[in-house]
């Protein structure tokens, strides 16, 4: 995709599209913001500008034509001056960063210049990322690195110190329907939804299943209606088993989204319009909730199942929290 079909982070595109007509590609770049914004994206569409060819002479294109021989093997990965570095189980290792700065020295196989992007660059153990501070220092004129995270304070100091930071935003709501409307076709009521599940990340809106989101928020829902009527223990220690259960990763996402919809029952308990929440499908049926829960126990419920989730960090017995979170919250209402 050319920076003119990207949408959303305009500066960072003028900031780029700078760095062409000028020539000269920063040696090393930090692209920083939340997963799915499209950091990936750019990246890749900056060195199809850069190796174009469609592009006058040796000089640089101040964007890719999508269509050249080159732009299309850089989109289907497989260009040889184009190097992705991905987490090798939980870590980038020490072995991947020195076959990096071996070949960072290389000139160009095919083109005018090499990237070699490192993703998930937070999870750079010490040692690998100090393998690369030579490079840093004394980067070649032929290759660029560019390192994506969605943790840029996780880096070492010393790496950001050398490197020039571009932090990426997710689009506004209201630009993400209109993307997803022209691109997406789907019935509106998804879309709308869409737009706010993903928080403006249009990776994170592409790949996102409505269909398990909506079954598993059904459940949630229940749960909490179930909380609002009164003291049925067998059915919460139930409710509690059923969440408690799952794999770490899926019991945070059980959470977050719980967190998600207290959020909601939170802002229209306080007034707020059903357009300023994320769930806008089932508006009327969080507006009952609300009603029925009241503002100051939704944000002790809020409170008690966001300290569940912080938690996790000390690898608490999940069914065991969730039990004591949800008796203790009906018991104390």
């Amino acid at each position: 995709m050319s920076f003119a079909k990207l949408i959303g982070n305009e500066r960072n595109k003028r900031i780029l599209q700078r760095m062409l007509t000028n020539g000269r590609v920063s040696g090393t770049l930090i692209f920083a913001g939340p997963d799915g914004v499209g950091k990936r994206q750019f990246a890749l569409t900056l060195a199809k500008a850069t190796n174009c060819q469609k592009a006058p002479g040796n000089s640089f294109a101040t964007d890719s034509c999508d269509d050249c021989a080159v732009c299309r093997r850089i989109d289907e990965g497989v260009y040889g001056d184009v190097t992705t570095i991905q987490p090798d189980g939980q870590y980038i290792k020490i072995a991947q960063t020195r076959e990096l700065a071996e070949e960072v020295y290389y000139r160009p196989r095919e083109g005018r210049q090499r990237f070699f992007i490192i993703d998930e660059a937070d999870r750079l153990r010490d040692e690998a990322a100090n393998s690369l501070l030579k490079t840093l220092e004394e980067p070649p004129p032929t290759s660029t690195l560019i390192l994506l995270t969605s943790r840029p304070n996780s880096l070492l100091q010393t790496i950001r110190s050398r490197s020039q930071r571009i932090s990426f935003a997710p689009l506004p709501i209201a630009e993400m329907e209109t993307f997803l409307t022209e691109n997406y076709p789907r019935p509106a009521a998804d879309t709308a939804l869409l737009a706010r599940v993903s928080e403006g990340r249009i990776g994170q809106a592409t790949a996102f299943d409505l269909s398990v989101y909506r079954q598993e928020r059904r459940t949630l829902i229940e749960l909490l209606e179930l909380m609002a009527r009164g003291q049925d223990r067998f059915r919460l220690l139930k409710a509690a088993e059923y969440i408690g259960k799952k794999e770490r990763d899926e019991f945070e996402k059980e959470l977050d989204l719980l967190i998600s919809i207290l959020r909601d029952v939170f802002l229209l308990s306080g007034g707020s319009s059903h357009d300023q929440i994320i769930n806008v499908d089932v508006a009327d049926r969080l507006q009952q909730l609300a009603a029925k829960i009241g503002l100051q126990r939704v944000m002790s419920w809020s409170e008690k199942i966001s300290e569940v989730r912080k938690n996790l960090r000390v690898n608490i017995n999940r069914q065991v929290a969730m039990e004591a979170a949800l008796l203790g919250l009906v018991e104390g209402s």
